[in-house]
């Protein structure tokens, strides 16, 4: 800064007033800006910043959705095993029909000329096991219209199927027909629940009933002699008319 300084003029009484004036150069001053504290927050999409923790927690089913699980597989499991059941039944049905079918007539003529006949109280019933053991023992022999004809052996020996039942009870051939151990047996019933095992089964067949004849083994399975087959273990057919023990 600089002051420029006026002497009193000369010759100006002492009295007088003395004046001075100063002049002062501008001066320009500069005002810093001042920082303003700011606070921003930013958030990026694309930032990664270590992820979410995911944890792999196993679904748990609870006791109703268990029970009800079960419950359905055990449904279906039973509804398979009685389809199975129903079809094996058919089958079984629909075989024992065709065979009692195909029996032929000449049967009638041979067992019902047959004169030396066992009287009702002549029969002898083995013990049921012993009785339809022999008839399954000859389980493979063939079908013939006439009485049975017994070799020793399953490939040559042939039976009509009441010839079947009289080997069973130890007669000769023709001793007996399906209309003669229909009369002799008792408890007649058509209820196949009510047979017992070793009870005679009879079947209605070309005009007669009964035309057919085998021997029950439980399960609504039998054992009988017929064509197309020899002797066999059948089911029980729709043309069943009933049965009983001898």
């Amino acid at each position: 800064m600089s002051a420029a300084l006026v002497a009193p003029a000369a010759g100006a009484s002492e009295s007088e007033p003395v004046t001075s004036s100063r002049s002062f150069k501008g001066q320009q001053s500069r005002s810093a800006d001042l920082l303003k504290e700011s606070t921003s927050v930013e958030v990026k999409d694309n930032a990664n910043y270590g992820g979410i923790e995911s944890l792999n927690v196993p679904k748990t089913e609870s006791k109703a959705e268990k029970e009800a699980k079960a419950k359905a597989e055990a449904e279906k499991k039973a509804q398979e095993e009685a389809a199975k059941q129903a079809a094996a039944q058919e089958a079984a049905a629909q075989s024992a029909s065709r065979s009692s079918e195909r029996t032929s007539t000449s049967e009638s003529s041979s067992t019902g000329a047959s004169s030396s006949t066992a009287d009702a109280g002549s029969v002898t019933v083995p013990a049921g096991s012993d009785f339809v053991k022999r008839a399954l023992a000859v389980i493979g022999s063939g079908y013939q219209p006439s009485g049975y004809v017994w070799t020793g052996s399953t490939s040559t020996s042939s039976f009509t199927c009441s010839g079947l039942v009289d080997f069973a009870l130890g007669y000769p051939s023709n001793s007996n027909w399906p209309e003669k151990y229909y009369a002799m047996v008792s408890n007649k019933t058509t209820d196949i629940s009510q047979l017992k095992y070793g009870d005679l089964v009879f079947f209605h067949y070309a005009g007669r009933s009964p035309g057919h004849v085998g021997i029950y083994l439980g399960n609504g399975m039998m054992v009988d002699s017929a064509p197309g087959g020899g002797v066999q273990v059948r089911g029980i057919g729709s043309s069943f008319m009933g049965g009983g023990t001898l």
